[in-house]
């Protein structure tokens, strides 16, 4: 259950016998909300605000193919062209599963374009600029693309689950490179094997 007092927001998680407990403080909230705000303007949206958390009743991402929004409003709207035309509230403009459009922040889509958009615009800092400000910008861009990264992997619209998810695919693609780069090295040692017994 989610439990609002004296500014401290408590997301508690029971599962089985497990329970998982997220406590993060209003003041915390408005500071990563402020952050995503000044990386991605679209993340201003109720609908991203941070925490996500499948106890404030939306337990699965809506489908942008004809889904809906609880107002009626489509969850994807589609686009003529690669630019954005302009931005709508509430949607994030790219290509997502049905084609280049406006894409509502209740799907997985608009988190998987701001991702892919923030890892393309990602700030540098050169040596002689490095300071407080342009390590803060950078920080910043990190924290929210790591965000929206989750939310882009994450089976339902909960930021813990969104990490936990994250952190699953990550072991997931470790594990195939590692069972990959093992079955290399096997053939490799295979046909060495060949040849020294062949030239012995």
């Amino acid at each position: 259950k989610q439990i609002i007092a004296k500014s401290v927001i408590i997301i508690i998680y029971a599962k089985k016998k497990s329970t998982t407990t997220m406590v993060i403080s209003q003041a915390r909230a408005d500071e990563v909300n402020a952050k995503m705000a000044r990386v991605a303007p679209e993340l201003t949206s109720p609908y991203a605000r941070y925490p996500l958390s499948i106890r404030t009743g939306r337990t699965m991402w809506v489908n942008p193919n004809g889904g809906r929004t609880a107002k009626g409003e489509l969850c994807f709207i589609k686009g003529q062209a690669k630019d954005e035309p302009m931005k709508t509230p509430d949607y994030v403009y790219g290509a997502g599963t049905m084609g280049y459009g406006y894409y509502h922040l209740l799907t997985r889509d608009s988190y998987k374009i701001l991702y892919v958009r923030l890892q393309s615009t990602a700030p540098v800092a050169c040596c002689s600029c490095f300071n407080k400000e342009a390590t803060r910008a950078i920080d910043e861009h990190d924290d929210v693309t790591r965000i929206c990264y989750n939310r882009s992997v994450a089976t339902i619209p909960d930021d813990i689950q969104a990490a936990k998810d994250a952190e699953a695919k990550a072991r997931g693609t470790a594990k195939a490179v590692y069972n990959f780069t093992q079955n290399e090295q096997l053939f490799i040692n295979g046909i060495q094997t060949a040849v020294f017994v062949a030239g012995g």
